[in-house]
């Protein structure tokens, strides 16, 4: 059920003993509605994650997960289950991985849209839950004045969803009946649960005038996409990436507009190097200790289980492999060990307790595959043309390694003033992205505040950053390059997409590494 967390803190905090079953589930959810006094509440949809793992479930087993609690009066998850359970869908899903990301994201596309207009219905619906509070606490004068004109007013809203009237006026003819508490209670309730069967009949039509256009849309394209997929002779990974700027509504020409973008990647090699490089491992040990904090005090980190960081290249001939032992031992091969010490390229251990760190926040932390992205796009004037195709392209594949990854990634899009947008929690901000055009000058000020903004805070303190310009950038104050030269002694990655021939202006030595792409 998806009011389980908010059903167990109200319960936990009251005292409270109960079974999840669905019987109780229902009468626990109107003893917390009534207690926070907002009648929108009982019937409100749940929480979109809720939605998204179903669709998860059914993509990977091709069936929709099972439900205790009945589910038939939760509109949305109903229709969802109906299109799963449509046969030509689930052979579709199982059979073909490009279908089943056409059913996942326009399934996703369609929640999104319910979901937007039920915000935005509750929005709506506060004004009225406020009213009806305010109708509860007044006064006896208050009542006497107002309770034919709040009766009327009532009565032209909800009649028709089993407000009476006319009971309540006869009730309230009577001096003595108006002073009643508890038929004046009697009359909110029966108006919020009037206003409860309103919201809930606009909630089925919501769903009901785009479910069957939706259905015939997703159809459609299980079958036309791949045609036009085969007809052109696009990849899986082109398709995948070009896919995900299109928000799970298929459009031919769009489609092979921004497929033009993305074979830019073959004809420029660099895009894939840079991509590549972006993120970082994680300890062999399943957990990983970043240096990533800003702090005057440093410490010597020791593991509590092995010390044992990694392998590396090195002449530490202390920690060396039992095979540059056993070379170095050797007499046919001690000719070897020399050149491989000479040439600070025997293999030895990589210990923890080697590194000085800062001192704050460097507990271990859940190991990823690879680490978040902070990526830097220069929108100015100079990035018109080729070069702004060329970030796009990379930024496609960037945004399918997050996705596929789970990766965080986050994109500052900059010229003089930066647009910060953290992905995967805005995808419509991401889709803008793509159809901005370069113009104006730069400026790296803004950009760099935002950028060791988040290095600071704890979810990107561990990010590699990717600069994406043609390095037409005057150098920022000292105080900002001081910094960025701190965070790489630290750790933290820099790199930089060159795009095009550009003056030098003094960029490289703040850089880890620069990859250049002649246009």
């Amino acid at each position: 059920m998806h009011y389980r967390m908010t059903l167990d803190a109200y319960a936990k905090e009251n005292d409270i003993t109960w079974e999840p079953t669905a019987e109780n589930d229902k009468k626990l959810e109107k003893l917390v509605c009534q207690e926070i006094g907002d009648p929108y509440s009982e019937y409100y949809f749940a929480d979109p994650k809720h939605y998204i793992n179903i669709l998860d479930e059914f993509v990977r087993t091709g069936q929709a997960p099972d439900r205790a609690a009945p589910w038939e009066d939760e509109y949305l998850e109903k229709y969802l289950r109906e299109v799963m359970g449509d046969p030509f869908v689930a052979y579709s899903v199982l059979s073909d991985e490009v279908k089943a990301r056409i059913f996942y994201d326009n399934m996703l596309a369609f929640i999104k849209q319910i979901i937007t207009r039920e915000n935005f219905r509750k929005t709506c619906a506060q004004g009225q839950t406020q009213k009806m509070r305010q109708a509860m606490q007044w006064s006896e004068r208050k009542k006497r004045d107002g309770w034919s004109r709040l009766l009327s007013e009532i009565s032209d809203e909800y009649e028709e969803f089993g407000f009476d009237e006319r009971y309540y006026r006869d009730k309230f003819e009577g001096e003595g009946e108006l002073a009643d508490e508890e038929t004046w209670k009697n009359m909110i309730e029966d108006w919020s649960k009037a206003f409860d069967r309103k919201q809930q009949q606009l909630r089925q039509r919501d769903i009901d005038e785009i479910k069957d256009n939706n259905s015939n849309i997703l159809k459609q394209n299980i079958k036309d996409i791949p045609e036009h997929l085969k007809k052109k002779g696009v990849e899986k990974e082109m398709f995948y990436q070009v896919w995900g700027l299109m928000g799970g509504q298929w459009n031919s020409l769009i489609f092979d507009q921004h497929l033009r973008i993305a074979k830019l990647q073959k004809q420029y090699p660099q895009l894939e190097l840079i991509a590549g490089k972006m993120g970082r491992l994680a300890d062999d040990d399943a957990t990983q200790r970043m240096p990533v904090a800003i702090g005057g005090n440093m410490k010597m980190e020791h593991a509590a289980k092995s010390d044992i960081l990694g392998v590396t290249l090195s002449q530490d001939i202390h920690a060396m492999l039992p095979l540059e032992l056993a070379q170095c031992s050797d007499e046919a091969l001690y000719d070897v060990f020399l050149y491989k010490y000479a040439t600070n390229s025997l293999q030895t251990f990589r210990h923890k307790s080697e590194l000085l760190k800062p001192s704050r926040n460097v507990a271990p932390r859940p190991a990823r595959l690879q680490g978040p992205m902070i990526v830097c796009v220069d929108r100015s004037g100079s990035m018109a043309g080729l070069p702004e195709q060329l970030v796009n392209s990379l930024m496609m594949r960037l945004l399918l390694l997050a996705e596929r990854q789970k990766r965080d990634l986050y994109l500052i899009s900059f010229s003089v003033n930066a647009t910060p947008i953290e992905v995967r929690k805005n995808r419509t901000a991401v889709l803008d992205f793509f159809r901005q055009q370069s113009v104006g000058d730069t400026n790296a000020t803004k950009m760099l505040q935002q950028v060791f903004a988040l290095l600071a805070s704890g979810h990107y303190m561990s990010a590699d950053v990717l600069w994406c310009t043609d390095f037409r950038i005057p150098l920022s104050n000292a105080a900002q390059r001081k910094e960025l030269l701190n965070y790489r002694r630290q750790g933290t990655k820099f790199y930089g997409l060159k795009i095009g021939q550009a003056f030098d202006l003094g960029w490289a030595e703040y850089f880890d590494e620069i990859v250049e792409v002649t246009t």
